[in-house]
């Protein structure tokens, strides 16, 4: 009996979600009929397959989203389905739900809610059990492969996420749990793409679990592309020039690709490069880093010192996150950031040098405490103020610095300063301005000799990388036309995520503009180039 109210709460419950996301905010109302105009309210396209697309709730994303998935299933023939991890336990869509109008009023046909049957529920369990003995090492998670296909990377960033944790305990049942939803999501749309003829899937991501299917569909040649409203990149499919399984890599062929500029180019590059990189050491916010709300190159110098006056070697330890995604680019030396503090801490024992740690100014709640585990554990770790202006760390004598990928790495590199990566995925990676260990035991030899470690930094390489990563690859205007403008009107970075982006969309909507970002999706599409870039969009810089 109890289990018979407990049934009908769960689905009353279910239906009262469902009707308040049926009252659609004014903003999405607006942008609801916009598109039922301008798109034509055409779900079938011929029907010759699918094109997936991540339900997403970021409102600047969706935007991006409606132009992509409807020139691809125009390109082939195909039904626009929506697919959601949420509200699992439903057996169908409800179009009363205020996102499935979202979604239909650009000719998404359903959404899909990923869910696994009875066959799918004991297929995984029996995987689980079959997978989890053997992994013994947190190396063997990074590295898990199920039928060929590399899962282990989503995984484990995915469960770091999940519980704000710094790394994995085989033996935590959280653990286990995150296996388990893993094998889920990689059961379902294994299953999925063998029973259907996709030929595109839109997601915002390619980390965490949800770019599982992005995975599965680059092994069954089916074209992938990570979208939002600054980029687009094509990760793989049918005639992919290159297969990649992530966005941002672009880094790789940077200099090549400079070099093959016209000179003059080059050199107007290099130019604005170097103005740039002035105004974000001026302490100027957001320049080239539109999330940014604070800046670390202030020229506001503490009334006290901050590192000590010893001849010692001063070294600074960069931190990440611990909880944020270590594998965005790949595989780095250390599985994690925790694995590599530690790692830090037992090389600090046998040295001689002053070990400072500063943490980004805009840093997530939690990791306090565990870069406090590691201060109590290795005494010789100092941290200090987030606040503390890197200027005045490199004046007072920091003759070092350590990063594994961040941007770190060209900042202090154009200020005179080595840095050293910790990972051969870095965006750095392709220049010399930076020393890049290739394993383990090379990055131990490098820190434990660095006396002898002084490189000649070539600035103009940094305008070079500095240009390609944010001035010539930089595709922020392609579908609003002024993205600087766009942030500073609805009041900076994240408020695109919210139903302002639809107002000021709304706003300046042209029937030009649409037309425009339609040809720029359609053409890149079409050059199965690996990143939008400004040939693909005349109006970018």
């Amino acid at each position: 009996m109890k289990s018979f109210f407990s049934n009908i709460y769960s689905k009353l419950n279910l239906l009262r979600v469902a009707y308040k996301d049926s009252l659609l905010e004014k903003h999405t109302v607006a942008f609801v009929k916009h598109n039922e105009n301008v798109w034509g309210g055409n779900t079938d396209h011929g029907a010759q397959g699918e094109i997936l697309v991540e339900v997403s709730g970021m409102c600047s994303t969706v935007i991006a989203y409606s132009y992509f998935a409807n020139v691809l299933a125009k390109l082939h023939s195909a039904r626009i389905i929506g697919y959601s991890y949420k509200n699992a336990r439903l057996s169908r869509p409800i179009f009363r739900s205020g996102t499935c109008k979202l979604y239909k009023s650009f000719n998404t046909g359903t959404i899909l809610n990923v869910k696994l049957n009875r066959k799918q529920k004991s297929d995984c369990e029996r995987l689980f059990d079959k997978i989890y003995p053997t992994l013994r090492t947190k190396r063997d998670v990074e590295d898990l492969h199920i039928e060929g296909i590399w899962i282990g990377d989503l995984l484990y960033d995915s469960h770091l996420r999940k519980y704000q944790t710094p790394t994995i305990d085989l033996q935590d049942p959280r653990f286990q749990d995150s296996l388990k939803e893993s094998l889920q999501y990689f059961i379902f749309w294994q299953e999925y793409f063998e029973k259907h003829t996709v030929k595109a899937v839109l997601l915002s991501h390619c980390v965490y679990m949800d770019a599982i299917i992005l995975r599965i569909a680059i092994a069954n040649t089916v074209s992938c592309y990570q979208v939002s409203a600054t980029h687009a990149y094509f990760i793989g499919g049918e005639n992919a020039k290159k297969y990649n399984y992530r966005a941002y890599n672009d880094f790789i062929d940077y200099k090549k690709n400079f070099d093959q500029l016209p000179l003059e180019i080059q050199e107007k590059g290099v130019n604005l490069a170097e103005e740039r990189i002035k105004r974000r050491f001026s302490g100027e916010i957001g320049v080239d880093m539109r999330y940014s709300t604070k800046s670390a190159y202030s020229h506001k110098v503490k009334e006290r010192r901050i590192l000590s006056t010893t001849d010692k070697i001063k070294i600074l330890i960069a931190a990440h996150c611990f909880f944020d995604s270590p594998h965005p680019y790949g595989k780095n030396l250390f599985v994690d950031f925790y694995e590599w503090f530690n790692f830090l801490g037992k090389i600090s024992e046998k040295t001689d040098y002053e070990w400072y740690i500063k943490t980004h100014p805009d840093f997530l709640p939690g990791n306090t405490e565990i870069i406090q585990s590691f201060m109590d554990k290795y005494p010789k770790f100092k941290r200090i103020p987030s606040d503390t202006s890197h200027f005045q760390i490199i004046d007072e004598g920091i003759n070092f610095a350590l990063t594994v990928y961040g941007t770190i790495g060209f900042e202090y590199a154009a200020l005179g300063i080595p840095v050293i990566t910790a990972s051969l995925n870095n965006p750095y990676i392709a220049f010399d301005f930076n020393i890049h260990p290739k394993s383990i035991a090379e990055y131990e030899k490098t820190l434990m000799n660095l006396p002898d470690k002084g490189i000649t930094i070539d600035k103009r390489n940094i305008f070079i990388y500095y240009y390609m990563r944010f001035v010539r690859y930089n595709t922020e205007n392609w579908l609003f036309k002024d993205y600087k403008k766009f942030l500073c009107e609805i009041g900076g970075y994240k408020k695109q995520f919210e139903t302002m982006s639809y107002v000021y969309f709304l706003n300046k909507f042209f029937q030009n503009n649409h037309e425009e970002s339609i040809r720029i999706a359609k053409k890149f599409i079409d050059s199965k180039d690996y990143a939008l870039q400004n040939k693909h969009n005349a109006n970018s810089l």
